[in-house]
């Protein structure tokens, strides 16, 4: 549904206007905002679980975000110019430069964040549900040098991990019992089904 008829010129411009705070929204290359649903309960619980796990790798907790801090992207698939990843480590020079904007929010002239994460929601590979994460996100990333991006699919019952070799994304799949070891945070070791059924602190 469209959120405002109000068409915004620019990113800047959208991330300056008076917008609902609570509002799920993403704006498109038209300049149009919509609104999107909820996210699944189930997925935000993960979501939150693999960031609070991620806090006891980083120097900053605040570093370590859960669907509040939007990337502004160049639109691939459904003409989204921002996302809001499930999971976002940023760099610490992020929070001295996110400072005068309203919402927070990664520009195109800021450094990449360290890493991402999102959790799918359920549909076959032809869906937009499958392509948004798999396909459009993995090369808007990419494409921003995000050095590690986790694809978690619970209905799959596997995570994808994208490594940034290179310059392009490298991916290995995990699931069951194996253990996945981040690149970006060395010392992290993490059980697939763990994270799948929101079991991190168990």
């Amino acid at each position: 549904m469209t959120y405002t008829p109000v068409r915004y010129k620019t990113y800047l411009q959208y991330l300056d206007a008076d917008l609902s705070p609570d509002g799920n929204l993403r704006l498109l290359s038209n300049g149009e905002v919509i609104e999107l649903p909820p996210e699944d309960a189930e997925n935000d619980f993960i979501a939150d679980e693999l960031a609070e796990f991620l806090k006891k790798f980083v120097n900053n907790r605040r570093l370590v975000r859960s669907s509040s801090t939007e990337i502004q992207v160049h639109p691939i698939g459904d003409n989204r110019v921002n996302r809001k990843p499930d999971v976002i480590v940023l760099q610490p020079e992020h929070l001295d430069l996110m400072t005068d904007l309203k919402k927070n929010a990664i520009l195109f002239d800021m450094p990449a964040p360290r890493f991402v994460a999102e959790v799918v929601s359920p549909g076959s590979e032809s869906s937009a549900n499958y392509r948004r994460d798999y396909e459009w996100k993995r090369q808007q990333y990419e494409w921003w040098q995000v050095l590690e991006y986790w694809i978690i699919d619970r209905h799959r019952q596997q995570i994808v991990v994208c490594t940034l070799i290179n310059d392009v994304y490298e991916e290995n799949c995990y699931r069951n019992s194996d253990i996945i070891q981040s690149w970006v945070f060395p010392t992290l070791k993490l059980v697939t089904d763990k994270l799948l059924t929101g079991e991190l602190f168990l």
